[in-house]
């Protein structure tokens, strides 16, 4: 019974842990700036895919487009509390274009091996929406 006990509370603590982190910043915190998340994007992809000075400037190019872009497709919206809302169909379709255009201009500075890295590291550096809903049942 104590086991049980141990168990359930430890896994309360770790979900409390999880959603605590995937909340984003405490109020009263900004987001990072533009340059602070290039900068934290840039070192990750650099130590993660041991890119030489070449590929990361390359990189660091397409992201510096890419969040400028992004800013544009988000217009003068105030900053969305974490996580961010899925963006409507519209502008879903600009942030793809986006995404595709960077893809493209990071493949041709990377090795294969590196860019099928990046994809993987990429998937985990974008913040996390909420669920979908959940489909309707037929019965």
């Amino acid at each position: 019974m104590k086991t049980k006990i141990t168990i359930l509370l430890s896994g309360l603590l770790l979900a409390t842990c999880v959603a605590k982190a995937q909340q984003g910043p405490p109020p009263g915190q900004k987001p990072p700036s533009p340059e602070e998340h290039l900068k934290h994007v840039s070192n990750k992809l650099e130590k993660d895919l041991a890119l030489t000075p070449a590929q990361k400037a390359k990189v660091e190019a397409a992201y510096k487009q890419f969040f400028a872009g992004m800013d544009k497709v988000r217009g003068k919206m105030p900053p969305p509390p974490p996580p961010p809302p899925p963006l409507p169909p519209g502008k879903k379709k600009s942030a793809d274009s986006l995404t595709a255009i960077r893809d493209a201009e990071i493949k041709k500075a990377l090795t294969e091996a590196q860019f099928v890295k990046f994809k993987e590291v990429e998937k985990t550096m974008r913040p996390q929406g909420p669920p979908p809903p959940p489909a309707p049942n037929k019965q």
